[in-house]
């Protein structure tokens, strides 16, 4: 009887390869994560970590395009979006 675990790529959690966007309302922070799985990419909108959309897709164009679409829909609704400056990057890491 074998009693190792045998786990296939899918298995794993996705690497989250960076963030397209971020926002703010309403004292909540979203941001749309890029993950990474080893055949596609997975879009996710997490609204102060925890997720409230996903969708996996092919690995080019069209996952920039949703997330593109879900940030519109977003703003929308009243969500704004937050651009970092070099000021407030260079900030951030002198605070680590």
């Amino acid at each position: 009887m074998n009693t190792r675990e045998t786990r296939t790529p899918y298995d794993e959690a996705p690497n989250d390869v960076g963030t397209l966007w971020t926002m703010r309302r309403l004292g909540c922070q979203a941001r749309c994560a890029l993950m990474a799985w080893p055949a596609d990419w997975e879009l996710r909108v997490l609204v102060d970590g925890d997720t409230l959309l996903s969708e996996r897709c092919p690995r080019g164009a069209e996952a920039f395009a949703l997330a593109d679409k879900w940030r519109s829909r977003m703003l929308d609704q009243g969500w704004l979006q937050i651009v970092p400056t070099l000021w407030n990057q260079a900030e951030t890491q002198q605070n680590h």
